[in-house]
């Protein structure tokens, strides 16, 4: 018999873990509090980007690594299941050097990158020009990496529910979890907020922002909410197709209908999810200061997102040590896109094998003790 599995949570994580689930046997069913895909997933610019920003050559860097090796396949897989296309491209990633400083820690990161047989060089502001048409003169240099990906995460969010449809999973919108139910020291199912019950040999929790607001989890769940701001810009001319970023975390991405994202803010505000003109203003102005070409480009939507954060910027991902059959996949803060695909497969060797080949302790729960 299918090992019956809820998964709460509708975004990436949570249906990429629902996919590869029911592609292994598994009988899955996603539930969401709304629409799959409304929130951090849909709301995100979708850059799979290990180099950029990297922390060291360590765990993280060698999980971002490996998440962002199996895009192609898991975007192909999306493709085929949906019919939807993706927007899966690796046009490689443009970051500004605003000072000799900047240009000399990005010039310390490569060299550790090349160590590890990757690619990355420093280009002047004119060379930088040859990559992308538009980037502005003013700053010094630019660090170019030429492997970096990049996905449309609007699209992804729309085709992750269908993808699970189609490998047989079943996804309930719009029917909040309160609270796990527990038996004898295992997990036994959810309690919809109607009061329905819902029962499973295993639950994965993957609600993102909302992780720690279940009743019945076995210890404080450290995710809070981080709000990130996101623009779309229509400038008159389509955009050169690298991703344009500083070292501030701020960003511009392409996509296929000529339009281009400004992004991101990041928002202690709890689970405020408005927009607000004040950000508006800034990732304008972040806009035209790494692009000036974008003068008279019209905003033609904005939006915001509840990023799930933990106290050390790392993701939650493996079984509760005390509550069995509670596994998580939660915490991804800006890398939710980049990781999800792995992070499912730790899920589903957890599950249906007792353990997992990739290195998934670090992002333990217990580390919050």
């Amino acid at each position: 018999m299918p090992i019956p599995v809820l998964v709460l949570g509708g975004g990436i994580a949570g249906c990429a873990a629902a996919l590869e689930l029911a592609a292994r046997g598994a009988a899955v069913t996603v539930v969401d509090r709304d629409q799959p895909g409304t929130g951090a997933t849909g709301a995100s610019a979708g850059i799979l980007s290990p180099q950029y920003e990297a922390p060291g050559p360590g765990h993280s860097f060698r999980m971002q690594r490996e998440g962002m090796a199996l895009w192609p396949g898991f975007a192909a897989r999306l493709e085929d299941l949906t019919g939807w296309k993706v927007g899966h491209r690796a046009d490689g990633l443009l970051v500004a050097n605003r000072s000799g400083a900047e240009e000399a820690a990005a010039r310390e990161a490569l060299a550790w990158q090349h160590a590890m047989g990757l690619g990355g060089e420093i280009l002047s502001a004119s060379e930088a020009r040859r990559v992308h048409s538009g980037v502005s003169l003013a700053h010094p240099s630019y660090l170019w990496v030429p492997g970096e990906q990049q996905v449309d995460s609007q699209r992804v969010a729309v085709a992750l529910a269908d993808a699970v449809r189609a490998e047989g999973g079943t996804v309930l919108a719009a029917r909040p979890a309160t609270a796990l139910v527990v038996r004898s020291g295992r997990v036994a199912g959810v309690l919809l907020e109607d009061r329905t019950r819902l029962d499973a040999d295993f639950v994965v929790l993957a609600a993102g922002a909302w992780s720690a607001r279940f009743d019945g989890l076995p210890r404080p769940l450290p995710v809070r909410p981080v709000r990130g701001q996101i623009l779309r810009l229509l400038p008159e001319a389509p955009p050169p197709w690298p991703v344009l970023a500083d070292h501030r975390g701020r960003y511009l991405v392409p996509r296929e209908n000529g339009t281009l994202l400004v992004g991101s803010t990041m928002e202690e505000v709890g689970f405020d999810d408005g927009v607000t003109d004040a950000a508006r203003s800034y990732l304008t102005e972040v806009a035209l200061d790494l692009f000036p070409a974008l003068e008279g480009a019209r905003v033609v939507e904005r939006w915001a997102g509840l990023r799930p954060m933990t106290p050390d910027a790392q993701p939650i991902v493996g079984p509760d040590p005390e509550l069995e059959g509670l596994v998580y996949t939660t915490g991804f803060g800006r890398n939710g896109i980049l990781l999800a695909p792995l992070a499912a497969k730790i899920v589903a060797d957890i599950v249906l094998e007792g353990s997992s080949a990739v290195d998934w302790r670090p992002w333990g729960v217990e580390r919050f003790g």
